[in-house]
Formats: C-alpha cells, sequence, structure tokens
C-alpha cells in the first residue's frame, strides 16, 4: 500500500477515505499550518511517505519551502496542486506515484 502525505486543507477525513477508495492508498494529512516554528512534523511525515501533495492555495511560503527542502533530503517526490479540492489531490498523487521520476523536488 503506498503512503500519500497531503499538506493543507481542512478535509483530513474526506482524503483519507477517498485515497482508500480510489487507490487503496494510505493518506497522511497535515493542515499545513506552523505552531511555534517548529517544523520537525513535516519530516517525519515526509519520511514515511511514498509522494507529497502540498495544497498551494492552503499553505504558506514558510511550510511550502520547508517541504520542498524535506521532500529534496529524503528524495520523495513532490506535487504542488493549486485547488484544495479532494479529488484533485488524490489525482494529483495517483499521477505522481506513476510517473514518480518526473516530480522529484528540485
Amino acid at each position: 500500500m503506498k503512503t500519500i502525505l497531503i499538506i493543507g486543507g481542512f478535509n483530513k477525513n474526506a482524503y483519507q477515505e477517498l485515497g482508500k477508495k480510489k487507490g487503496n492508498y494510505n493518506v497522511l494529512f497535515h493542515d499545513g499550518i506552523i505552531k511555534r516554528k517548529c517544523t520537525s512534523v513535516f519530516e517525519k511525515l515526509i519520511k514515511q511517505a511514498d509522494c507529497v501533495v502540498l495544497l498551494q492555495s492552503a499553505c504558506s511560503h514558510k511550510t511550502m519551502w520547508e517541504v520542498k527542502q524535506l521532500s529534496k533530503k529524503y528524495s520523495t517526490p513532490v506535487s504542488y496542486p493549486r485547488s484544495r479540492g479532494v479529488s484533485g489531490a488524490i489525482n494529483s498523487a495517483s499521477e505522481v506515484l506513476k510517473n514518480k521520476s518526473l516530480f522529484f523536488a528540485s
């Protein structure tokens, strides 16, 4: 079972349900809000993920840069969809997993 990390938004349950339904994915979720400038939580999650979907319209620049840096460090491909939609995020992850070599963070 592949693991997807979705960062941004507020629909944790919807992401997890659709992930299981569409591709039998294990979906990890973080709302993208960094409290007390602590970004170590992203490192733990990215280590567990096969790919990351960072919802651009639902995250700060600080979150985006931290996730991009950690994804590069652990060679975890990232997708940056602009929408916050549940199906769009899961579809984006499916594409990343199908074409993993095309989506590595630069």
